[in-house]
């Protein structure tokens, strides 16, 4: 099932940076006195130029993964050592149940059907991948805004400048300086540009996403380095989001119209299917309004796709929203392993 491709959601952000924001590269300055201790991540990029700060992906999923454990563990119950766990370990080298290092990569990797893989995976494991399993997830790096989108053409010279700030660490003994001071490169305007891709979903995926990135978005999950000093808050923009079906040659599917309804990955699988991957039951939902349908994506070139922004987005987060709080309920009575 996971060779196929069902339904996919595309969302493009704008992370804006309220504050210090600092992904450090790794590189301290050593030998070259141009360095500070502690730079911020830099790459080659086509149009932005030489040394063009950005947030890796990795950097992004990695935040996102770990929040959304901690919202998983907050709510999910501990079932026995018979059960996945609502959320694993993804650190810890365990391959037993109920151990506070288990992980679901290593538990799984002795299983040989995929369906066992994903059937007896933790629902995080299930969205964010394992060692035995890939991610539905995916995130691209964040670059700053494009200066050849006229738009942007008016402020970019000043966007995503980095300055450098200084830092001691504190002994907790004493109270006196342990080490330092140190400097630091650190970002404090501007944006940068990323895409978030959830396939073959479940809409409580999209509910559990909808939280996770409203926190971020509030400044309650800071990413990056230095997250107890401050740093690493910032602001979440919607600048585009869209629904999509591969494969359909037409707008509709099951008796459904795609361009009216949200479907989850359940609905285009058999009953045998939805049993072995263990996918919870999903009432059909009609998508909410301010979704238009692509013209260049309207199921004659085997692909049907919805495009909304602002609102229309903010809708969507709603809707799926009460389908994470019902997996939440239901998980209880998934299947034991």
């Amino acid at each position: 099932m996971h060779k196929r491709r069902f339904n996919e959601f595309t969302l493009s952000f704008t992370i804006r940076p309220q504050g210090p924001l600092l992904i450090k590269s790794g590189q301290e300055s050593g030998a070259d006195p141009t360095l500070l201790d502690m730079n911020f991540v830099r790459t080659h990029h086509g149009r932005l130029g030489d040394s063009t700060v950005y947030l890796p992906g990795s950097s992004l999923k990695g935040t996102l993964r770990s929040y959304a454990e901690k919202v998983a563990r907050t709510l999910g119950e501990e079932r026995g050592a018979h059960f996945p766990p609502f959320s694993c370990n993804p650190l810890g080298s365990s391959a037993k149940r109920g151990r506070d290092d288990y992980y679901c990569g290593k538990y799984l990797d002795k299983k040989g059907e995929q369906t066992d893989k994903h059937r007896l995976a933790c629902p995080i494991c299930r969205t964010f991948g394992h060692t035995s399993l890939a991610a539905h997830l995916r995130l691209s790096d964040a670059y700053p805004l494009d200066p050849l989108q006229p738009e942007m053409m008016t402020w970019y010279n000043e966007a995503n400048a980095t300055e450098e700030r200084d830092g001691v660490a504190i002994d907790r003994v004493s109270g006196a300086v342990a080490v330092g001071p140190f400097n630091l490169e650190v970002v404090t305007q501007g944006a940068f540009q990323g895409t978030l891709t959830l396939v073959n979903f479940q809409l409580w995926q999209l509910g559990l996403l909808a939280i996770v990135l409203r926190d971020l978005g509030q400044g309650r999950v800071p990413i990056g380095f230095g997250k107890s000093r401050g740093l690493g808050r910032v602001a979440v923009e919607y600048t585009q989001a869209e629904v999509a079906y591969p494969g359909r040659f037409r707008p509709e599917a099951n008796g459904r119209h795609l361009q009216q309804s949200l479907l989850g990955v359940a609905a285009f699988l058999s009953p045998e299917d939805v049993r072995a991957y263990d996918y919870f039951a999903e009432d059909l939902d009609a998508l909410p309004g301010g979704w238009t349908i692509r013209e260049d994506d309207d199921g004659r070139y085997g692909r049907v796709a919805l495009t909304g922004a602002g609102e229309a987005i903010n809708d969507l987060w709603r809707t799926c929203v009460p389908f994470w709080a019902r997996f939440v309920e239901t998980w209880r009575g998934a299947p034991d392993g």
